[in-house]
């Protein structure tokens, strides 16, 4: 489900969340919605909402089971050890004048205090960013629907002190005709599936063995692990409870003005090969390379 609360809407961009969404009262929009059409309408309301405020709420993977955007906001989202929460700005401090006016200061702490939680929060920060350790993964499938659509390849690959080593790739049967856009896609067939794919459940054991109890990172994480999700329900495996990192959101806050921010979009951003780009293993491996560079911003 996807909630978006829209004020002073252009009547262009009311046209493009109605398609879309139901209007349930004055700019308050509901809908279901895949991940992929999820994005365009973000970009599309932060694109046409000049003056208006935008807040996107959405079902997700994470501990919270959702996650949410805001476009012309004062409250900021923010990430904590991948919990979202809504910062408010503090109020201003009475009386300041020249540069203090810029510092919101928290009411009743001294500015020793101050310091003091600058420093923890900056030691936590990069606690927080050292993700060095972990597991990068993704997923090729028939289409963008998880419930009637199919998994047909898992890709990942492990990485060890930010260096990418052992690495797993699979095929799927996928028991169905492959879409003509996925063929051309992936360059995968139906012939070579049937011929060098497995079935389902153990193509996913498989991969929940490699990625054990491994931290995940994958791009656009709502629409693997809601892929992932679904496969663990129809073969009755326990859903994996590893933390996952999502480098979409990350590109979308450190690169501000990007034309989009798909994956081949980003490598080619960084410089990085993606000449095979739309095939599991080598979607993996530009994930580590995008977060790595990502990490260096």
């Amino acid at each position: 489900m996807t909630v978006v609360i829209v004020s002073d809407c252009p009547p262009r961009l009311r046209g493009d969340l109605t398609k879309w969404l139901l209007e349930i009262n004055t700019g308050v929009y509901v809908g279901k919605l895949n991940a992929r059409v999820r994005d365009e309408l973000w970009d599309r309301i932060c694109e046409n909402l000049r003056h208006g405020r935008a807040t996107m709420v959405y079902n997700t993977n994470n501990e919270q089971r959702m996650d949410f955007r805001v476009h012309n906001a004062a409250w900021e989202p923010v990430d904590y050890d991948g919990i979202k929460l809504v910062r408010r700005p503090a109020p201003r401090a009475p009386g300041a004048s020249g540069t203090e006016k810029k510092e919101l200061l928290a009411p009743g702490f001294s500015k020793a205090a101050h310091r003091q939680m600058a420093r923890h929060a900056a030691g936590g920060a990069a606690k927080r960013k050292a993700l060095t350790d972990y597991c990068a993964f993704d997923l090729e499938t028939t289409g963008l629907d998880s419930d009637c659509d199919r998994i047909i390849e898992f890709g990942a690959v492990r990485v060890r002190d930010g260096t990418p080593g052992e690495t797993f790739s699979v095929l799927v049967r996928c028991g169905v005709p492959l879409p003509e856009p996925v063929k051309n896609l992936t360059g995968l067939t139906d012939a070579q599936l049937n011929q060098e794919g497995i079935e389902l459940k153990p193509a996913l054991e498989q991969f929940l063995a490699f990625v054990g109890s491994d931290p995940l990172l994958c791009h656009n994480a709502a629409f693997d692990l809601a892929f992932l999700n679904e496969a663990c329900r129809t073969c009755r495996i326990p859903i994996p409870q590893n933390s996952v990192t999502d480098t979409l959101p990350i590109a979308r806050r450190r690169l501000r003005g990007a034309p989009d921010y798909k994956l081949e979009t980003l490598a080619q951003t960084f410089h990085l090969d993606s000449a095979q780009c739309h095939r599991a293993l080598p979607d993996s491996l530009l994930t580590c390379g995008i977060y790595s560079n990502l990490n260096e911003l």
